[in-house]
């Protein structure tokens, strides 16, 4: 009888919980502006509120670009990959903006890293908040071309990306992932608002042992697959790195061959 009780109990206890089938999924407001600023802007980085942005050389106000959103990996920030992008950004003439994470990696995988057992922690904390003032004063300097606005990112913020960016293809008309670890569950569907199939890249090193390709190559693909994506996995000899070469063909497939 007892057990009886406890088990109608831990059943009640278990439909009073919150149902979390979207535990706080975020939608970023920031958008592309008709009318950004026309005030003169050098080319080169330049620190903006949370992170760093950069404009390549070609670029000139009232002549939209591609813009890169590049999140980085852990104990990173925005600068490092500005500055491993900035030469591939001059060729393609593509501005980079390169947000910072508030703890040394991105909330939510802090957040999972501090469990225990690897469940996953809070979706969100302050990150996408940070983000999208950083895309709202990106959005109000610079002239950025809304059908060509990518979200991309290095290690976890490949991760990050990949869970952020199904969540906004209202704006992310991309996802770029060099190198992404065990992405949290996907609540969103890949279909964007005009009824095409939103497009994700990834890239993995064969020999990465930081983030091994298995979790790649049979979760996160497939899951993305299921969900509706174009996937895009291109496999690579070496580690947990962004090769000159893997960049190039990411950016090749976002905006065709230069």
């Amino acid at each position: 009888m007892r057990w009886r009780i406890a088990g109608m109990v831990a059943c009640l206890l278990l439909f009073m919980m919150p149902l979390a089938p979207a535990d706080d999924l975020v939608h970023l407001a920031a958008r592309p502006l008709a009318s950004p600023s026309t005030a003169e802007v050098r080319p080169g980085p330049l620190r903006l509120g949370d992170g760093v942005v950069y404009a390549p050389k070609s670029y000139q106000p009232g002549h939209p670009l591609p813009l890169l959103v590049m999140l980085h990996g852990a104990s990173q920030r925005g600068a490092d990959m500005v500055l491993r992008l900035a030469r591939a950004a001059e060729a393609r003439g593509v501005i980079i903006a390169a947000p910072d994470s508030g703890d040394y990696t991105w909330d939510m995988l802090a957040a999972r890293k501090h469990e225990v057992d690897e469940r996953w922690g809070p979706r969100y904390g302050t990150d996408p908040a940070r983000i999208d003032a950083f895309l709202a004063q990106v959005f109000a300097r610079y002239a950025v071309d809304p059908s060509r606005v990518a979200l991309a990112g290095f290690s976890d913020g490949a991760t990050y990306a990949l869970s952020l960016g199904p969540e906004n293809l209202d704006l992310f008309t991309a996802l770029i992932a060099f190198s992404p670890g065990r992405v949290a569950p996907l609540h969103t569907g890949g279909r964007l608002t005009d009824g095409g199939q939103a497009r994700v890249f990834i890239s993995h090193g064969k020999d990465d042992r930081v983030l091994p390709l298995e979790e790649t190559a049979r979760t996160t693909v497939p899951a993305f697959k299921r969900r509706g994506f174009l996937v895009d996995l291109r496999v690579f000899e070496g580690g947990h790195t962004m090769p000159p070469e893997v960049v190039e063909s990411a950016l090749d497939w976002w905006l065709g061959p230069a």
